[in-house]
């Protein structure tokens, strides 16, 4: 008899989600944070050309599941809801893997007035008080790591000198399409390949400036422009993504549009630009924001290899 309707995961991870839970909750309530819901269906997606919106039919339109809690919670800080966090479920079509899910929970919050340093302090903190001995996790730039692992400035190197760092380590490109054959596609295949496996607790930041998704850039010492965001990484893993918010319209919209663009070229869908989502950002507080995978943060401390051992009824199930 088949026991596939059974669930993979422990009894013994199920104590420790519940308990994680509990000590994020408590974790935000000591520090006078916000606990907010928000819908989990909208009435747009996201453009970001690497992420694919799972679409539902509604009478009248097309609704999409989010793919994280971030433009409504926008909305709320523009309201002035003041610094909030949401645990809430999320959806991203084709992730599906051994530490991909399609549907997965996440842990986002905002801090407005806070700087990009104090919320990594903030992030390290979190991992301290709701883990049993998580590493401290130094604070490291892209650059450093990209010149230590790949041999040159990423803020500086042409596409040329990328490609022949790609050949020279016979990795396979074939899978980036025309207009990823550019810097920026170079840039994350060569990151993922040569440096995303060697990461272990650590804090990258000032990645380049074109991978800002949603972040303000700004000059580094050495006068490179670079994303003021930082993401962290555990045993290879990226566990946590933040933005100093971006908050200028033109900027916003500038950045909607580019990714439309690539997504027009690549013949997937032209996601419409949620209006409402774009006001309520340039009329936000300057503030920063995270957000967390709780499934791999619970991975890293029952020590699961698979997202699927801790994922109730996971999509194969």
């Amino acid at each position: 008899m088949s026991t596939d309707w059974l669930s993979v995961v422990s009894h013994e991870t199920l104590v420790r989600r519940a308990t994680l839970l509990r000590d994020v909750r408590d974790f935000f309530a000591e520090r006078s944070i916000l606990e907010v819901t928000t819908p989990t269906l909208g009435s747009a997606g996201v453009s970001d050309a690497h992420i694919e919106n799972i679409t539902v039919p509604l009478p009248n339109s097309t609704g999409y599941l989010q793919t994280s809690p971030e433009y409504a919670m926008k909305r709320l800080l523009a309201g002035g809801s003041g610094a909030i966090y949401q645990i809430a479920p999320a959806y991203r079509g084709g992730e599906s893997g051994r530490r991909h899910s399609i549907e997965f929970t996440m842990l986002e919050w905002y801090r407005p007035g806070l700087s990009l340093l104090a919320l990594i302090a903030e992030v390290q903190q979190l991992l301290d008080e709701s883990t049993d001995g998580m590493p401290r996790c130094p604070i490291v730039s892209y650059r450093q790591l990209f010149e230590e692992h790949c041999g040159v400035n990423p803020h500086q190197a042409s596409v040329a000198t990328l490609f022949q760092i790609i050949q020279d380590h016979a990795i396979n490109a074939d899978h980036l399409s025309d207009e990823q054959v550019n810097a920026a596609g170079y840039l994350d295949l060569l990151f993922s390949v040569l440096v995303e496996p060697k990461l272990d607790a650590v804090v990258v930041t000032e990645f380049p400036a074109c991978q800002a998704a949603l972040a303000k850039t700004g000059l580094d010492t050495a006068g490179d422009m670079v994303a003021q965001r930082f993401e962290f990484f555990l045993d290879g893993l990226e566990l946590a993504n933040g933005y100093d918010e971006l908050d200028e319209e033109a900027e916003i919209r500038s950045r909607f549009a580019s990714n439309n663009k690539i997504r027009q070229r690549r013949g997937t869908e032209v996601i419409p630009i949620d209006e409402r989502a774009v006001i309520a950002m340039s009329k936000m507080p300057p503030c920063v924001g995270v957000a967390l995978g709780l499934d791999r943060l619970l991975m890293q401390i029952v020590g699961a290899q698979d997202i699927s051992k801790v994922i109730n009824f996971s999509t194969d199930r």
